[in-house]
């Protein structure tokens, strides 16, 4: 079978990825396959906003002016159930039904695996009549966590401020695809500003973060399609603001978040494809899909901190749309 790479997730700059049948998508009409990316690909999207959103604090404290920490933050997303399939109704698609008259079926998103072969029929009855398989989801089995990584820094600035950075440069994950991500946040801390609040055995602060994310994946040798310049490019962006509030003890602290993220992906495939069955066979399309898919909630974070020295290290838990666990490695002081 012919297939095409499509990103998912990463952890520390190399990426998982799996593979999904694009000239068989195609085959169901540009429409029809546009429709079905749409719901096919969400949950892929909203777990990487949801995932990036994580990771940029550790205490409400902000550094003093030119302190610095640097350090790995990794995360991992779980993926609930019901995110793992979506409802296909052929009533929404031009020219499609199920083989057994079926209105409905749950197929699997990219994040699932179908129990089943789920096959659709294309002008059903006609001459050009077409059976076409629906893809799994881009695992072997279905995923329930979603890991991610990056480096991350932070440095004090004038007025109870600090700026956070995460970078990584454009490298190549795998053969013929490439990542990179960047990053900037930025948090005030509110309680150098009223002097009650300085007698209080916890901090408060607030928090402004921005996170990019690029994929680029050449597929000219590996579609399986005739057509040039073919590639898939994903561009996602995560957005959050929060509060926190953190203790003051001295080796041994927690801290807690209570924010709003949002954000978009956008996955693009491009290029010129050739499509090899069914009614639509030998026409030529140029950049047939594009799918962009936005998502926001509400996030909770607890976590712990301990620090020795220099060294420290954080554990917490976001209860959000994709539940998440963060842990963080830096030094600084």
């Amino acid at each position: 079978m012919k297939k095409i790479t499509l990103l998912l997730a990463f952890l520390l700059g190399h990426f998982t990825f799996a593979q999904t049948d694009i000239d068989q998508i195609l085959e169901i009409g540009i429409e029809n396959a546009q429709r079905f990316s749409e719901d096919y690909f969400a949950p892929a999207g909203e777990s990487l906003v949801n995932n990036m959103s994580n990771g940029w604090y550790n205490t409400a404290k902000t550094k003093k002016l030119w302190h610095f920490e640097v350090g790995i933050i990794g995360n991992l997303s779980f993926v609930r159930e019901d995110k793992q399939s979506f409802i296909l109704r052929p009533e929404e698609y031009t020219d499609i039904s199920f083989r057994d008259g079926s209105t409905n079926q749950s197929v699997a998103s990219a994040l699932g695996v179908n129990q089943e072969q789920v096959t659709v029929v294309i002008n059903a009855g006609q001459a050009s009549e077409l059976e076409v398989i629906l893809p799994d989801g881009i695992g072997s089995a279905e995923i329930n966590s979603i890991p991610a990584g990056f480096i991350q820094g932070s440095m004090g600035l004038i007025k109870s401020t600090e700026i956070k950075v995460r970078f990584l440069p454009r490298i190549k994950a795998v053969e013929d695809a490439e990542i990179q991500l960047y990053g900037v946040a930025f948090q005030h801390e509110l309680t150098d500003w009223i002097f009650p609040l300085k007698r209080w055995p916890v901090r408060l602060a607030g928090l402004l973060g921005y996170t990019n994310v690029k994929g680029f994946y050449d597929i000219n040798t590996n579609s399986g399609v005739p057509g040039v310049d073919q590639e898939v490019r994903l561009n996602s962006n995560s957005w959050l603001i929060t509060t926190i509030a953190s203790t003051k003890l001295p080796v041994l602290n927690f801290y807690a978040g209570l924010g709003y993220y949002f954000g978009a992906t956008n996955a693009d495939l491009l290029g010129t494809y050739q499509i090899q069955n069914g009614p639509f066979a030998s026409d030529i399309v140029t950049d047939p899909i594009s799918v962009k898919n936005k998502t926001n909630g509400v996030k909770a974070t607890l976590g712990t901190k301990v620090q020795y020295g220099v060294f420290k290290a954080n554990l917490d838990y976001t209860f959000q749309n994709y539940s998440n666990l963060s842990l963080g490695l830096s030094f600084g002081w």
